[in-house]
């Protein structure tokens, strides 16, 4: 829950902000209290320590940039938004090199103020986990690149410091475990950007309008998604032996592509021949399996959009002949794609009920 204050001398801006429906729409925010005497600032500030503090300037009041490089100085985590009149340059610029985290001007329009708070928010998450998290994060995104095998016990270690700096906040450390999945998610496909073409992005981002999960929930979904990423890295980890690398990297670069044994020969500069041997012979797999591979695991991403045809993901991954694909996806998969779609649309309903 992120805590917010404000400042209003005459109340009439405080006001208009309480009415606001931001408030009902996001049960991530609460407004705690509306003050008028700028002489309890410091003991409000002291005593409730919010996280957001909105401070409404008046005309000729005097409230000075001084006094709010006082705030930002002494309260290092509040964010502190001010509400003015002026426009001018100079004067916006005072107060950001005052401290404040934003600038708004009066009469304050709903959505910019709804932006500023969300923005506050996703600073201080992603604060969270680049400073709080990054050994527990370090070690589960090394753990995937060596293949896995410790996820769950990486997992629950991190969602159990989430939960304890947290205060068993749910809503908070729903918020905080999504947006260090997201920094995750990011890091993987920063470091082996092919991996982006085999996980599906949605389930890493954050969802605006979420059903709130239990803990144990929120553990079972990290575990599912970065097994399955622990599991693509296993299953295309030859790409990285140097004698068939620059082949099998093209092939997943180039998934979406039409190819064939010549056309990733005349795209790598080697003679096709050379390419069906040196496969053959580091792997243990021809480059026509490998090839196929590479497409079905792609298409199984794509199918976890319900709203995608058929056809149209076949498409996607470089089939002209939808027909032809659905053979080929049932022979590696054991199911016709529409079927395997509907079981995915049935588990993850299911999974998030």
């Amino acid at each position: 829950m992120q805590y917010v204050g404000i400042y209003d001398k005459n109340g009439y801006v405080a006001e208009q902000i309480k009415s606001m429906k931001f408030w009902s729409v996001r049960n991530d925010f609460e407004l705690t209290e509306i003050i008028h005497d700028k002489n309890e600032i410091f003991t409000y500030l002291n005593s409730h320590r919010p996280n957001i503090f909105l401070l409404v300037e008046e005309k000729n009041e005097g409230f000075a940039s001084e006094h709010l490089k006082e705030i930002t100085s002494l309260f290092l985590g509040v964010k502190v938004i001010w509400i003015g009149h002026e426009k001018s340059y100079e004067i916006v610029r005072k107060i950001f090199l005052a401290g404040a985290f934003d600038y708004l001007i009066q009469p304050v329009d709903e959505k910019m103020l709804e932006d500023s708070l969300i923005r506050v928010y996703d600073v201080i998450g992603l604060g969270y986990v680049v400073n709080d998290l990054q050994m527990k994060v370090d070690a589960l995104i090394d753990n995937i690149f060596l293949g896995g095998g410790q996820e769950e016990l990486i997992i629950q270690n991190i969602i159990d410091q989430i939960y304890e700096d947290w205060k068993q906040d749910a809503i908070n450390c729903q918020l905080i475990a999504d947006k260090a999945k997201n920094h995750i998610y990011e890091i993987l496909i920063d470091r082996k950007p092919w991996l982006e073409k085999f996980l599906y992005r949605n389930d890493f981002t954050y969802k605006f309008g979420f059903s709130l999960l239990r803990k144990e929930e929120i553990m079972k979904d990290w575990v599912r998604c970065f097994k399955e990423a622990s599991k693509m890295v296993v299953k295309y980890q030859m790409i990285d032996d140097r004698l068939v690398y620059r082949i099998g990297k093209y092939v997943v670069v180039h998934v979406d592509e039409k190819l064939s044994l010549e056309s990733v020969a005349k795209g790598v500069y080697l003679n096709p021949s050379y390419v069906s041997h040196i496969f053959k012979k580091v792997t243990g797999m021809s480059f026509t399996d490998y090839m196929t591979e590479v497409k079905v695991d792609r298409a199984k991403v794509l199918l976890r959009d319900s709203k995608l045809k058929i056809y149209d993901v076949a498409a996607t991954v470089g089939y002209s002949n939808s027909e032809y694909f659905a053979k080929t996806f049932r022979k590696k998969t054991g199911y016709a794609p529409v079927v395997y779609q509907k079981m995915l649309a049935e588990l993850y309903d299911q999974n998030e009920k």
